[in-house]
C-alpha cells in the first residue's frame, strides 16, 4: 500500500499531477491516496520532492 506521511507533506500537489489514475486527492492541503484507485506504478513517490510518499505492508 502507498501512504502520505502527513506531517511530511508540503502540498506541492507534485504527486497529483504525476497520478495516472487520478489516486491523489488534496484534504486540507495534505496530500491523501484513494487506494481503490491506485494502481501502485509508483510515481506519486518518485514525484514527491520531500519524500512524504512511501511503501509500506498492508496488514490485512
Amino acid at each position: 500500500m502507498i501512504i502520505v506521511e502527513k506531517a511530511a507533506c508540503v502540498g506541492c500537489e507534485e504527486c497529483l499531477y504525476a497520478c495516472p489514475t487520478k489516486a491523489i486527492i488534496m484534504k486540507r492541503d495534505k496530500a491523501e491516496i484513494i487506494q481503490h484507485k491506485c494502481d501502485h506504478c509508483e510515481l506519486c513517490i518518485i514525484a514527491c520532492p520531500v519524500k512524504a510518499i512511501k511503501i509500506v505492508q498492508d496488514n490485512k
